[in-house]
């Protein structure tokens, strides 16, 4: 289902949404978009990094590229630096194609004419030495905030239903792409928006989003459990390790930045454990 251009639109304020464009999928994938990859696709999937300087291809939204970290680098700057200083990894670098205000169709289409992050992120693991790319994702915020913030209230189920069966296959072939370019995969699980302190302050969400009601915020603490469950899905079929980013410091004033929708340096820390042991059986 295409975006809805009004609620894109509206939410624009708030996201700070880029510009971007239309990247060119990977060729020679053994099974079309959309499809189920072949047993010995997922099998010949690269699972572990080989010795040496490891690659971070970072895709995602703002908060990949670290929006709200006064020092500017996020939870994969973080974790970029952590691989570096391992005695085996010196010399690790990050590529981050995180890109403030986009979803999931933008991180694998592109728009407005800036490449997609996705086709960046296959040409930059093609560039790379042989099995030493970490490929992290974490995307669906503004899948959600885009979904929520038209003007018909309540969102109807179907594009509800609409919305997760684009983020799958957008999450999906993202996947699919990066491992076949020869990635080690980490996908994030979207975070519940609903306990940011920009939406628990409805009368501030809506200096914004004017018609995103308290009604929508519960139907989109609702919908991140299904784009989670979407996330933990993929996973399972393409055998990748995933970093549940619900946590405490989404609610707390002292991890969130001014805004209210970004983690600070201190989240972002948080944020960036909870990735380091994820990739810790990698590396």
């Amino acid at each position: 289902m295409p975006r809805p251009i009004a609620r894109r639109t509206m939410a624009a304020a708030l996201l700070l949404v880029a510009a971007g464009c239309s990247g060119a999928p990977v060729t020679g994938t053994p099974y079309a978009v959309g499809g189920t990859p072949s047993t010995d696709a997922v099998a010949e999937a690269p699972t572990t990094l080989a010795d040496g300087p490891v690659t971070v291809v970072a895709l995602g939204d703002s908060l990949t590229a670290g929006d709200g970290d006064d020092a500017g680098l996020g939870f994969v700057g973080r974790l970029a630096t952590d691989i570096a200083s391992r005695p085996d990894r010196e010399g690790s670098t990050l590529v981050n194609l995180g890109q403030s205000g986009w979803d999931s169709t933008a991180m694998v289409e592109g728009q407005g004419g800036t490449p997609a992050p996705l086709a960046q992120g296959v040409e930059a693991t093609r560039a790379a030495a042989p099995g030493a790319v970490l490929a992290t994702v974490l995307i669906g915020s503004n899948d959600l905030w885009y979904t929520y913030s038209g003007s018909e209230n309540p969102t109807p189920s179907a594009d509800e239903a609409a919305a997760a069966d684009t983020y799958r296959a957008n999450v999906e072939r993202t996947v699919r792409e990066m491992q076949a370019a020869g990635a080690v995969v980490v996908l994030g699980l979207p975070d519940d928006q609903s306990v940011r302190p920009i939406s628990v302050d409805i009368a501030r969400l809506q200096e914004q989003l004017p018609d995103v009601t308290e009604e929508e915020v519960g139907k989109m603490s609702a919908q991140s459990k299904v784009l989670g469950q979407v996330v933990e899905d993929v996973a399972d079929t393409y055998g990748v390790r995933t970093v549940d980013t619900n946590d405490p410091l989404w609610s707390d004033p002292a991890t969130m930045a001014d805004d209210g929708i970004h983690p600070n340096g201190a989240g972002y820390t948080q944020m960036a454990t909870a990735w380091i042991e994820a990739v810790e059986p990698l590396l």
